[in-house]
């Protein structure tokens, strides 16, 4: 018998929800990506171990789209899987379910870095066989972001951002999670609260360090979907994403 991919009960609570109290983006993610940091817990190497090891996850590419709201405290099932990996590409997919009803799902890619070399270590050089497994889904089937030399250039300077020591995780750089929120708060349909995300596609570059002053690129498409990129101050690239919206 198959065995069942790791899930858990959740809610959203205050911390985590938006002016009408439904979940935000970020909020969904740092969900999915806790449900993970406890399978891995749970089913062994734990994140702690692998960082004990040398061997770091650092997420390089997710696709999220939202299909329906999730109003705070209301109850939800978040479910996670690792999906068979080929080469240096580590595959993970998420979802968060409303009864029978999917409401949020992620797919992912992720690195694995040597913490000492800081070289990027190949799937078959870590065993992670212990953690359940599935079929790697991709949410969004429609071709792959890219953001060209014309959009580029077309972009505004619309904020900046100095990465304090409430961004970061304990690597000392700012959390992928807190990156979708910064980029939300520069889209000005979702003050209103009229409007959500509808799915989101982000790419991270080069990570944000503690101390590290962000810049905030943008422009909107004619289809309504906001595209972003951030640059640290020696101009590397720090992400770059893709923003859809709706109407609630």
């Amino acid at each position: 018998m198959k065995k069942e991919v790791y899930n858990m009960p959740s809610r959203f609570d205050v911390y985590n929800v938006d002016m009408n109290r439904m979940a935000r983006p970020a909020g969904m993610l740092r969900k999915m990506q806790e449900c993970g940091d406890y399978q891995m817990t749970l089913e062994r190497p734990s994140y702690d171990e692998l960082l004990d090891e040398g061997k770091a996850f650092m997420l390089s590419r997710l696709d999220l789209v939202i299909h329906d709201d999730i109003a705070m405290n209301e109850p939800v099932q978040v479910y996670t899987w690792p999906c068979p990996s080929t080469r240096a590409t580590f595959l993970r997919n998420y979802m968060i379910k409303k009864g029978d009803e999917i409401a949020a799902e992620i797919s992912s890619q992720w690195t694995m870095v040597n913490t000492k070399t800081r070289k990027i270590m190949k799937v078959d050089e870590v065993d992670l066989t212990n953690y359940t497994h599935d079929e790697y889904k991709e949410v969004l089937t429609s071709a792959k972001m890219r953001i060209t030399k014309e959009q580029t250039e077309a972009m505004e300077t619309v904020g900046e951002k100095q990465v304090l020591l409430s961004d970061c995780d304990y690597n000392c750089h700012m959390n992928n999670t807190y990156s979708l929120d910064l980029l939300c708060d520069y889209i000005p349909e979702l003050y209103d609260g009229k409007y959500r995300v509808s799915y989101v596609r982000i790419h991270f570059g080069n990570e944000a360090p503690m101390g590290t002053k962000v810049t905030i690129r943008r422009m909107k498409t004619e289809d309504g979907v906001y595209l972003f990129q951030t640059f640290r101050e020696d101009g590397q690239l720090n992400v770059e994403a893709e923003i859809g919206i709706t109407t609630r």
